[in-house]
């Protein structure tokens, strides 16, 4: 079994499909997949249906990792996952840029085993009852090079939308509130490894999508409103700052123009120019604490665009 994903020829929104099952419809607006449509699907990242696999959301057997007991270097990767396990993920990176330059033999066995650990690492904190609360760019930098096409920024991607597309993480309605905070944090991290501002937007505009239907699904299982009410509001805080994020990259996109993105884009692939992924995190703390409102918030993210596209 592969999982593979496509964007629906009916509602244009990405999904997730099994390329075993022989009826194949969008979990968003029910079609059904036509062969054309299928053969268009592409597979996932390995990382992702690892995680999938491991959150039992897609399989009809348990899915165990490849087993790097025996290998020498693994008592260093267990001492990475407890680093991130305890969100250290700076320093998790250090520790795994040093064992990958250390064991240059046995880099690709090292980068595949902490696939493996990302994707637990971030379906572990959603069943854990605990947002994902970023970092995963750091690692994502040092393991990018794995299987063809692979990069940090779409590895980020795949991950934002597998689980964006995995109703069955959503186990009781406080959990919409925890992946919506996931994805949000994902959505922060995009930005340290996408250099181009035009695909943030689509991730801005993607994360206003789910995070909609995160609340219809709350909604639909909960009885209580009280509770209701708390996932609704906390669902609505983050959709506003990445309204206000959105909207600035809009902005800064209708100044700038294609052919500037462009040149910045290359620029950053031959220089590794800085992006503004950490000073957003920054903004949306600020944000999100009520230290800043969304005018200050809005004004703050432009002079770092601004800052960036020239």
């Amino acid at each position: 079994m592969a999982i593979l994903t496509l964007i629906c020829p009916g509602c244009e929104k990405r999904t997730l499909i099994d390329d075993e099952d022989e009826s194949s419809y969008c979990m968003h607006c029910g079609q059904r997949f036509e062969d054309v449509a299928v053969e268009n699907a592409v597979p996932v990242e390995p990382v992702v249906e690892s995680a999938l696999k491991l959150s039992g959301a897609i399989g009809d057997e348990s899915f165990e990792p490849a087993d790097y007991s025996g290998e020498p270097w693994y008592p260093d990767v267990q001492r990475i996952e407890s680093m991130l396990i305890e969100g250290d993920a700076e320093g998790a990176a250090d520790e795994l840029a040093k064992l990958l330059d250390a064991n240059k033999d046995a880099s690709t066995e090292i980068e595949k085993c902490m696939h493996d650990v990302v994707a637990g690492w971030l379906v572990d904190c959603i069943a854990d009852g605990e947002a994902y609360a970023g970092g995963v760019a750091d690692i994502a930098r040092l393991i990018e090079e794995y299987g063809e096409d692979s990069g940090p920024n779409m590895l980020i991607a795949s991950l934002f939308y597998a689980l964006a597309q995995t109703p069955e993480l959503i186990r009781v309605p406080e959990d919409a509130a925890i992946v919506a905070e996931t994805l949000f944090n994902l959505l922060l991290d995009y930005p340290e490894v996408e250099p181009d501002i035009r695909v943030q937007l689509e991730l801005c505009t993607d994360f206003m999508h789910v995070s909609g239907l995160l609340v219809d699904q709350a909604d639909s299982m909960s009885g209580d409103d009280d509770e209701m009410n708390d996932i609704r509001d906390w669902i609505y805080s983050l959709q506003d700052f990445v309204r206000i994020f959105g909207d600035a990259i809009y902005d800064a996109c209708d100044v700038v123009g294609d052919e500037a993105i462009d040149g910045l884009v290359q620029r950053w692939l031959e220089e590794d120019i800085s992006t503004i992924g950490a000073n957003v995190r920054d903004i949306a703390d600020s944000y999100l604490d009520g230290e800043i409102d969304a005018d200050k918030a809005k004004e703050q993210v432009a002079e770092y665009l601004q800052m960036y596209s020239s």
